[in-house]
């Protein structure tokens, strides 16, 4: 056979045979109905004043480091941020009505040369265990005042969260603060809350609140208060805080309900454990 024809059989030969698969495998699952109804607005509200409620009841003793800031000049351009004080304080708290408060130890940037009054942050702390500062807003009480509505729910480490904004039901009730709290629902606590001011809360001193957040971490099993921060801005000036400045608060080594002897509170509030390191740091 020529070239030619072997090529010409090599061109015109019939291709080898091919298996052929038909994809028409497939499959379908059937239709469930949830009949279950949703969890209401009413009734999460409802969930959260328990779980506030239970969380307190839970609590016989604690005691906490508390750290007070003050930050000058914040948030002013050109104006480098500075600590201007800082204060910590060891806290003691027992049911029903007993709270001790030993200030450990103070810092000051700009001490006053004379005796007068002091420049730093002076915090309280009252023997209630209930975080008022955290829940104001879901207690049950507070329910003919705000109005609520669910803008979020999230899943964050294996707990559904939800996002609950509130705001003043009133515009006369302006003063009122709005904002937004996280709710876990493992335990239908709050373990976080931004508020914010339509108007100032002081307004010969204070021009605005321009942030407020509120955090809680989770210790022996209980939500506790982690930290608060606020910036604000004044109506004017303040000696070497400037206009903008920061507000914070930190709580720390919580030792819960260990049986606080009644005698701790008795005893006077030793300061002997404060440096007045004013002026030093």
């Amino acid at each position: 056979m020529s070239l030619i024809a072997l090529f010409i059989a090599a061109v015109i030969a019939p291709p080898p045979p091919t298996l052929a698969v038909e994809d028409t495998m497939h499959t379908s699952v059937s239709e469930v109905v949830v009949r279950a109804a949703r969890v209401t607005l009413a009734e999460i509200l409802d969930r959260v004043a328990r779980g506030e409620a239970r969380r307190d009841s839970l609590l016989t003793d604690q005691s906490f480091i508390a750290t007070a800031r003050v930050v000058g000049h914040a948030d002013e351009r050109g104006k480098t941020p500075e600590l201007m004080s800082e204060t910590v304080f060891r806290v003691y708290k027992k049911r029903p009505d007993k709270s001790r408060t030993q200030v450990l130890r103070r810092y000051q940037a700009h001490p006053p040369k004379d005796k007068g009054p002091r420049g730093h942050a002076e915090v309280r702390f009252g023997p209630s265990m209930s975080e008022e500062i955290v829940n104001f807003a879901f207690r049950p009480a507070a329910r003919r005042d705000y109005r609520y509505r669910i803008v979020g729910r999230d899943i964050v480490g294996g707990h559904i969260i939800y996002r609950i904004a509130f705001e003043p039901r009133s515009l006369l009730t302006a003063d009122n603060p709005s904002g937004l709290v996280w709710v876990d629902t493992n335990e239908f606590v709050i373990v976080r809350q931004e508020v914010r001011f339509e108007r100032s809360p002081m307004p010969l001193f204070l021009e605005r609140i321009n942030r407020l957040v509120i955090e809680r971490t989770h210790v022996d099993d209980h939500w506790l208060l982690r930290r608060v921060l606020v910036r604000a801005t004044s109506t004017m000036p303040i000696p070497h805080l400037g206009r903008s400045f920061d507000l914070a608060l930190q709580f720390d080594d919580y030792a819960l309900n260990r049986g606080l002897d009644d005698s701790l509170f008795s005893a006077p509030a030793s300061r002997a454990a404060a440096s007045d390191d004013e002026g030093r740091r």
